[in-house]
């Protein structure tokens, strides 16, 4: 599970047949229309986290919140409890069962926050930063193939796959395929916009007897 949250850092720091291009602008700007309304979002998430050399697949679930522009908490509570607070240019990293805490300052990451779930950055972002392709579209979705420019990013992730609700133009599930074979699919369930998420859930404030470390000092 921390390979995961590191691979997300990463992120921060940093034979399908293809469909017509006006497909797809018209698919980006119903998003960008969802993306501009949205002040806060939360939702459940499964994760499969698939390991290529041990062909190994290590599920986990939890609850994620988000807050325009840049909060963003992942709370994992099965199988280990572990809770990911980031705001602004710093990360929290928070290990319930070992006392351990981990402190991160983002200054210098790139832009990517929310790109994960597909909120966060406008398409125009998107595609200065990402070769974008259509790979599938149906009644009720479509797949689309982000590929990253940027040499720094490509070190970590190799592509990205998003299903996208074409009802409400919500990502509804991501797939993060990594340089190694690695790959992580990620479900969102019971998606809620807007609900006016305080910023104290933000927050994090260190407990008592909690080891805090920097490891990037």
């Amino acid at each position: 599970m921390k390979r995961m949250l590191l691979l997300l850092l990463a992120a921060i720091l940093l034979g399908s047949s293809i469909w017509a291009g006006n497909d797809l602008d018209s698919i980006l700007k119903e998003m960008d229309k969802k993306q501009k309304g949205v002040k806060d979002l939360n939702a459940s998430f499964i994760q499969e986290k698939m390991m290529e050399l041990l062909e190994e697949k290590l599920i986990s679930q939890g609850r994620m919140k988000y807050k325009n522009p840049d909060k963003m908490s992942w709370e994992y509570s099965a199988p280990d409890p572990l809770l990911m607070i980031i705001k602004g240019k710093k990360m929290w990293l928070y290990y319930p069962d070992m006392k351990v805490a981990e402190k991160y300052d983002l200054t210098g990451a790139g832009e990517t926050l929310g790109l994960f779930v597909g909120f966060g950055k406008s398409m125009e972002y998107l595609k200065k930063n990402y070769q974008i392709r259509l790979l599938e579209k149906k009644k009720d979705f479509c797949l689309l193939e982000l590929i990253p420019k940027r040499e720094e990013e490509l070190r970590y992730i190799s592509k990205i796959i998003l299903w996208i609700d074409t009802k409400e133009y919500w990502p509804v599930k991501t797939k993060i395929f990594e340089p190694n074979g690695d790959t992580t699919l990620i479900e969102f369930k019971n998606i809620k916009v807007n609900t006016k998420i305080p910023d104290s859930e933000f927050e994090f404030e260190v407990p008592k007897g909690v080891e805090v470390v920097e490891p990037l000092k």
